[in-house]
């Protein structure tokens, strides 16, 4: 009887520490705050794996200091360390974008599961952005169907949809650009992507093909991406720095502050290479101070603060014949021309940007979001033939009404709203004796200014079919004021305003099952020339030159198999465009755009993803093959330049079989690797279909080791290489140029090496 008591007592003793001993852990989704049913929590110490219940919680006698693993299919893997139970309350999981009925994107503003949304859509989280490379985001680019990234020198970029580099011979044009909710792209047409880092951004989402509809102006279609952000109740301090081949060196510092009602996310990165060729030196720094509010259930304010400050040096095109002598060479001079280097060809410029949001829910039906920005930027930019300088200036504004009712008994969304850009530019002309600004060619006073209003609906139709009704109506002018012409010693106005298009656009999606849909859509496309062509750096303004307009005609069916474990994104479209603007160059050299009468655009865009291993108690935990594969059958239909006729050939800068293979694995204690192999088929480099740029294969990858080092430490330590088989090949061409300068050498075989270090606290 005593010896029971005893023991009755003991077990009385010990009843406390046993209760204190439970501990409740939540894991919430970080973008939306709402808890995940069935996610997996692994106790690292023991072994045993936890599976949330329908609120997103567990309660287990953990032991402290706790290592966990917790994971769910289409977020990210997170790795922590707790010191005690009071040390958090909420995991926040990351999406991973592999599972399409968890993807959200946002699409023709109907913010809905990639699975329910009738469009070539792709998305790439920030795990996605950064697998490969920490100091391009070529690669990642580069792994979507039907879009192509080049890099035609460090810091020069040019992004292909479905062929709309064509008309770029440096920024991005033909597609349009959203950061943060606000139109990055130029009322003017141009896109200064390159002064964004990697580190800007943490989410990127591509709608390819005409998106007239409801964005406006873009043959190509758009891009959408969201700079990193905090998540709630998130604190982390991270710092990073890498170097590599080439005079590589990168640094980098984050700060993230999520509480329970605010975010605030600030970002710096540095980042500097001598360049694989002569004269191809890079140095950009930007700054980012992003912060999120909510006040209320009802309202969200948020501001973002962005500095950019780049340089970066231009070595110019080569002919083939220099690029097999020496592919590292800038392009030398002649008896006309300065050299790249003589003439110091570079652009140099920084930008300040703000921006300021609102999203309020007036109700469960009713919401609004409107963001304002204002832009201010200094360029410059001494080049082969001239020297330009341009002060802009620029402001603007999205706004976008969303209703929720029903129509005939169906549930429908109608977004309606309108977006505004205006862009002053102060931009002088000078000759360029030895890479110095001389003798002034002209001045001239610039105004650019772009609007649109739209209409969205979004029917939820029976048997579960969804219907997409979309029309904009969309204006442009241009002012050019030249008030100094060193040609015809006087000054004149010249306006160019191009005539309100409507565009409309009508898609209808069936979803088969709960993991499969099929989707078809027929949209209006245009694209008026951009300020740069219409107004050329020779001084030459041309207002000949008519805006492209087509049709697009898509199908396309996504799923996923094997519970999530396979998915599949396949795209099919036609589209006829009338009046193809493409680029040639005069005997000087400067690039000049005519219309090309019609072209012919046939494709098949494939995406493939599959998780061979998801085992987060084995050896091997994860181990996923991607694939993408693209086939552009693009062809000039109606194409004659005076006695020529081009009808029939391949469309210029165009390659018409594009492959990229990814196999991405991680192991319990840390590890990860990314191979990627990319196959990219020959390309036409001018109209004629003379000269061709060879196919290439490029081999890449990254190994690294991340690891809690203690209770609130991570350490990520990482290595990799690029173009391992030392191709030469050029990547980012110069098409129909003069003297035959197509060739931009890109870099040979290159390797990089890096450390990160973050702090939770």
């Amino acid at each position: 009887m005593y010896s029971h008591l005893k023991i009755f007592l003991f077990f009385l003793f010990l009843l406390p520490m046993l209760v204190t001993a439970q501990t409740r852990l939540k894991i919430h989704d970080a973008k939306e705050n709402l808890p995940l049913a069935g996610a997996n929590v692994s106790n690292k110490n023991t072994g045993e794996i936890l599976v949330t219940d329908e609120n997103g919680e567990v309660v287990s006698a953990f032991s402290f200091p706790l290592e966990l693993q917790v994971s769910f299919v289409g977020y990210q893997t997170k790795n922590l360390i707790l010191k005690n139970k009071n040390e958090i309350k909420i995991i926040y999981l990351e999406v991973e974008g592999k599972v399409l009925d968890n993807i959200i994107v946002r699409g023709f503003e109907t913010n809905r599961s990639l699975l329910e949304t009738p469009a070539a859509i792709s998305y790439l989280s920030s795990a996605a952005l950064e697998s490969v490379s920490e100091v391009s985001i070529v690669p990642a680019i580069n792994t979507i169907p039907g879009v192509r990234m080049e890099e035609r020198s460090p810091g020069s970029y040019r992004i292909n949809i479905r062929g709309s580099s064509l008309r770029a011979p440096f920024d991005v044009r033909n597609i349009k650009i959203y950061w943060n909710g606000i139109p990055f792209t130029e009322p003017g047409g141009n896109t200064p992507f390159n002064q964004l880092d990697q580190l800007n951004m943490g989410s990127v989402e591509v709608i390819k093909g005409p998106s007239g509809s409801i964005f406006g102006a873009g043959m190509g279609g758009v891009v959408a991406i969201r700079s990193r952000q905090a998540s709630f109740n998130q604190r982390q301090a991270e710092v990073g720095y890498t170097v590599g081949s080439f005079g590589l060196r990168r640094f980098t510092t984050s700060l993230l502050l999520g509480g329970e009602n605010s975010l605030i996310s600030m970002h710096y990165a540095d980042q500097q290479t001598d360049g694989y060729r002569d004269h191809s030196a890079f140095n950009r720094k930007t700054w980012e101070l992003t912060g999120r509010f909510f006040p209320s259930d009802k309202r969200e304010i948020s501001a973002s603060l962005f500095y950019s400050d780049l340089l970066y040096e231009i070595p110019g095109g080569l002919t083939r014949a220099q690029m097999e002598e020496n592919p590292r060479q800038a392009r030398p001079g002649n008896a006309f021309t300065q050299s790249s280097e003589a003439s110091n060809a570079s652009i140099d410029v920084e930008t300040f940007m703000t921006v300021l949001s609102q999203d309020y829910r007036f109700s469960e039906r009713f919401k609004n979001s409107t963001s304002v920005y204002a832009i201010l930027s200094d360029f410059v930019n001494p080049f082969i033939l001239d020297y330009k300088r341009e002060a802009q200036q620029g402001f603007g504004g999205r706004t976008v009404w969303e209703y929720n009712t029903d129509f005939l008994q169906f549930p429908t969304q109608i977004s309606f709203g309108g977006e505004t850009q205006s862009r002053f530019a102060a931009a002088r002309n000078y000759g360029n004796i030895g890479g110095r600004a001389d003798t002034l060619n002209f001045d001239d006073e610039l105004r650019t200014s772009q609007s649109m209003i739209f209409l969205q609906t979004t029917l939820q139709l029976p048997s579960n079919f969804i219907l997409d009704l979309g029309l904009s109506y969309n204006a442009l002018n241009y002012d050019i004021v030249r008030l100094v012409d060193a040609t015809r010693n006087q000054g004149y106005d010249i306006k160019r305003k191009f005539d309100p298009v409507l565009a409309p656009r009508l898609a209808l999606l069936k979803k088969l099952n709960p993991k499969h849909s099929v989707f078809g859509s027929i949209g209006y496309g245009f694209s008026p020339p951009t300020l740069e062509e219409v107004r050329t750096n020779e001084g030459s303004i041309n207002l000949d030159i008519n805006p492209e307009e087509g049709v697009n005609y898509e199908l396309g069916i996504r799923g996923s198999l094997k519970g999530n474990r396979f998915t599949y994104d396949l795209t099919a479209f036609i589209f006829q465009l009338k009046e193809t603007i493409v680029e040639f160059q005069s005997e000087r050299g400067t690039a000049l755009f005519r219309n090309a009468g019609q072209t012919d655009q046939k494709g098949v865009e494939v995406g493939l993803q599959y998780q061979l291993i998801a085992d987060p108690t084995a050896w091997l935990s994860s181990l996923q093959l991607t694939t993408s594969y693209t086939y552009h059958h693009f062809r000039f239909n109606d194409y004659q330049r005076g006695e020529d006729d081009f009808s029939g050939n391949r469309l210029t800068g165009v390659s018409p079989h594009n492959i990229v293979v990814q196999l991405k694995a991680e192991n319990p204690f840390g590890f990860y690797s990314n191979l990627q192999y990319n196959y990219t088929d020959s390309i036409p480099l001018n109209d004629a279909n003379s000269v061709f740029a060879d196919a290439y294969h490029l081999l890449m990858f990254r190994l690294g080791l991340r690891r809690h080092i203690a209770a609130r430490w991570e350490l990520d330590i990482y290595g990799g290489g690029d173009n391992l088989l030392d191709e030469n090949y050029s990547l980012g061409n110069d098409l129909n140029a003069f003297g035959g300068r197509h060739f931009q050498p890109s870099y040979g075989r290159n390797f990089f090496g890096g450390i990160k270090l973050r702090h939770n606290f």
